[in-house]
């Protein structure tokens, strides 16, 4: 049941679509939800305003809030101040919590139909009138699907579910044609589940079926009713396509092609065991890697290694190699992100760029590879297959070596990814650095390696050292927010990490209360809505989520990730903000439709 969730709740929202469309002869329209989520679909006649007032607690933080400007009244006698009412509004946001008690329906539907009548500005009861289409609107039987657009459908389906994963369940399939087909509505439920079911039989047979076959019948006594085998959970094929399967196959025969430029044993000797900056040489798995990479040959290679274990120290070593065998600036850098492309310029000292628009400035003929570079592509585990397939052809093709450097271990590309997995699987000899130099504590430097892996029987030693705290959902969330919170004060740099974009966004709320409270954050200068609805002010910590050439400070661009704290906001609802590290330069205005679209708090 866990696999079908996903699939089943995209179904549930089409059968309801379907339902009220017969009922109240309503049409559906989808709507843009801001960036890195799905359109929503909603009835036509529907404002926003309204949906989104039914989907948030604002009412209840507002009601709060009048209620404490009461008491203060009360106990005043007179009015309180501006900033006196955004503390007490930040108090309501702290205090409230959605009420969990019985309500009679009728009490319900004359609270919903007063929200209602003050969104709309009029009686909801004579909008409701208007919002109900008078005619009836045309549905579908099974029948009148063409068994042609069934196909195409069930094409599309393959296309978007493999643009973004590597292998797929019928489920992943189901979930997929059930947003493929929102736009229609069906006469009866078994009408849609009929040309979702075909649908889904034609996106399985545009898939590569993975799973063989049994190789001997089932006894009919251990069949279910459709003939499957009840020694198979159902829907357990594993599916891909045949075009990813052809771009992997051509990474790891780059990956054995062994006519890449390289750099004699002697030069790598000499940089090995030359002391850094900081007066640090390299260590044996360091050094390793460094003279595998440099003298096999490969125009695919690789270097693997968690966290800590000094990929860049390697990598610095590397360049000075490569560099004094091929000359200076033969090392060029990639990564899948414009901020881990800029670390990796500043680690090394080499020209970088994000692999999304480096592809788009070699299509338009403004950049490529030369051969005998070296190009070096950093968290490769986060970029895509079909990315690392089109970049490593252009750079084998143009004579170079392409450096796959990352760790299979964590987490992958939201596109088709596995390919850095599947590479370093590949070989017997994939450099590897093991030494863990970030822990202070040894018994953390093994524990780190046998969790990255996956090994429950690590857990107890965490347990052993107090590092594991269990509860309920809200008692960890109180937790971990008083823990953060210590660390603030202490000026010690701390993160949340959540399980859910629900969460994030309380515990933001949350955080940011507390700052208004402090002095720190003050709305009374004025308040910007940011993506999500969250509202930020002067002294707010956000971050931004789309790279902006365009938007410059002195010495850098707004890049997806950067952290920044906003230093004042404009009435046009554009803000200005400074980074949240000062080495990243000056200060930059953040134009209105950034903000609303591509702004989050931080």
């Amino acid at each position: 049941m866990h696999a079908a969730t996903v699939a089943l709740s995209e179904l549930h929202e089409a059968i309801i679509a379907d339902h009220l469309t017969r009922l109240l002869g309503v049409e559906w329209e989808a709507r843009d939800r801001g960036r890195d989520r799905k359109p929503a679909w909603a009835v036509t006649t529907v404002p926003e305003e309204l949906v989104l007032e039914f989907s948030t607690r604002s009412h209840q933080i507002d009601e709060a809030k009048d209620r404490l400007i009461a008491e203060w009244v009360q106990n005043h006698g007179r009015r309180p101040s501006a900033a006196t009412v955004i503390k007490l509004r930040a108090q309501a946001t702290l205090s409230t919590r959605p009420e969990k008690k019985i309500r009679s329906l009728a009490d319900l539907t004359t609270d919903w139909r007063c929200r209602a009548t003050s969104i709309l500005g009029r009686e909801s009861s004579d909008w409701v009138r208007e919002a109900i289409p008078a005619g009836e609107v045309r549905v579908l039987r099974a029948d009148d699907m063409p068994l042609e657009q069934i196909e195409e459908i069930g094409q599309q389906v393959v296309e978007a579910v493999g643009a973004k994963r590597s292998t797929w369940h019928r489920w992943n399939l189901t979930a997929e044609a059930a947003r493929q087909t929102m736009g229609y509505r069906f006469a009866t439920t078994q009408d849609r589940e009929a040309v979702t079911g075909l649908i889904v039989d034609a996106a399985e047979r545009a898939s590569l079926r993975l799973t063989p076959p049994e190789l001997v019948s089932t006894p009919a006594r251990f069949q279910r009713i459709d003939g499957t085998s009840a020694f198979r959970p159902r829907h357990s094929v594993l599916f891909s396509s045949e075009v990813l399967l052809n771009a992997e196959a051509r990474l790891l025969e780059r990956s054995r092609t062994t006519t890449a430029p390289t750099v004699p044993l002697a030069v790598i000797e000499r940089i090995a065991a030359r002391p850094d900056r900081e007066g640090r040489v390299l260590g044996p798995d360091q050094a390793e890697a460094l003279t595998r990479i440099g003298v096999s040959g490969r125009a695919l290679d690789l270097l693997v290694g968690p966290a800590g274990t000094g990929k860049t120290t390697a990598m610095r070593a590397l360049r000075l190699a490569w560099e004094a065998e091929h000359g200076k600036g033969s090392v060029v850098g990639l990564a899948p992100s414009a901020v881990a492309a800029e670390v990796l310029a500043e680690d090394l000292g080499i020209a970088t760029e994000n692999t999304a628009r480096w592809w788009t400035k070699y299509l338009y003929g403004t950049a490529s590879f030369e051969k005998g570079q070296l190009v070096i592509i950093d968290e490769a585990s986060l970029a895509g297959t079909f990315s690392l397939d089109r970049v490593t052809a252009v750079a084998v093709e143009a004579g170079a070596k392409i450096l796959l450097v990352g760790d299979y271990s964590q987490p992958q590309s939201p596109e088709a990814a596995g390919a850095f997995g599947l590479l370093a699987n590949d070989r017997e000899d994939t450099p590897q650095l093991s030494t863990i130099h970030r822990f202070s504590n040894p018994w953390e430097k093994a524990a780190s390696l046998r969790l990255r892996l996956g090994k429950a029987d690590v857990i107890p030693t965490y347990e052993a050292e107090d590092r594991i705290i269990s509860g309920d959902t809200d008692d960890m969330t109180a937790a971990a927010y008083e823990a953060w919170r210590q660390d603030q004060r202490a000026g010690i740099p701390s993160i949340l990490v959540s399980d859910s974009a629900e969460s994030v966004a309380a515990l933001n709320l949350r955080a940011r209360t507390e700052l208004i409270l402090a002095g720190i954050v003050a709305p009374i200068r004025g308040e910007v809505t940011l993506n999500g609805g969250a509202q930020a002010a002067a002294g707010d910590t956000v971050i931004t989520r789309k790279n902006n050439r365009r938007l410059r400070t002195k010495t850098s661009w707004v890049q997806n990730g950067n952290r920044w704290i906003i230093a004042n906001v404009h009435r046009d609802g554009s803000v200005t903000v400074r980074p949240a590290e000062r080495s990243r330069g000056g200060s930059v205005v953040l134009p209105a439709d950034y903000v609303a679209e591509h702004l989050d708090l931080g």
